[in-house]
């Protein structure tokens, strides 16, 4: 596996200019006084999406049938996909984070700790999107998995659509649940969903090797 990370490590280092590019935007955002959350849940998603790159890399031109004549297995293969987007989205995070906070600090403001433990909120929210992406990459390729992740996305739109329109139905106060939600403390909910990205992420790694374990090269 680690011959593995640093091939995808080595194409994320060829992509530099665009890592730059990614952390000046962010910091561009953060200047312009943009909420700082969103700005760190930003690029947080897009350096896990090099993931999605590094797939498509190894498919083409045949790659994955020089891949395993190498000695690695499937299930390494699958593994490291998981372990290099969570790597990556963490150095994403821990970077615009540390730059959030710093400017917040230089800036007076007393919020520091609220927002990077906000951020944390959102990190495992990251690692939720990747064990969506990842088996969707895997099973459709780079063509059609587009078009299944633009499916993925409209089913999850359609679904918190419809969720609200009957919760509007039934006349419930969405505004009082997010307030009581808002009061919770932040400890539980991160527990919460910490057990929900791994639990997401296992059956998603299980999904993928079932998929991964099925393809012909």
């Amino acid at each position: 596996m680690r011959g593995l990370l640093i091939k995808d490590f080595l194409l994320l280092k060829n992509q530099s200019r665009i890592f730059l590019l990614y952390i000046f935007l962010s910091m561009g955002m953060l200047l312009a006084d943009i909420n700082p959350v969103f700005v760190i849940n930003y690029a947080t998603l897009l350096f896990c999406m090099f993931t999605i790159s590094s797939i498509s890399y190894d498919e083409f031109d045949n790659g994955y049938a020089f891949l395993f004549t190498l000695p690695i297995t499937r299930e390494q293969y699958t593994a490291e996909k998981y372990v290099f987007g969570i790597l990556s989205g963490c150095l994403a995070w821990l970077v615009v984070t540390i730059i959030t906070v710093i400017m917040n600090v230089l800036r007076g403001r007393a919020d520091a700790l609220e927002i990077a433990v906000s951020a944390l909120v959102f990190l495992f929210l990251a690692f939720l999107f990747l064990s969506v992406v990842i088996p969707v990459q895997l099973k459709f390729g780079q063509e059609k998995g587009r078009t299944a992740m633009i499916l993925v996305v409209g089913l999850i739109f359609a679904a918190t659509f419809l969720a609200v329109r009957t919760a509007k139905m039934f006349q419930v106060d969405l505004s009082a649940a997010a307030e009581r939600l808002a009061s919770l403390h932040l400890g539980p909910v991160i527990a919460v969903l910490l057990v929900a990205s791994v639990t997401a992420m296992i059956i998603s790694y299980l999904i993928s090797v079932r998929i991964i374990r099925k393809k012909q090269f």
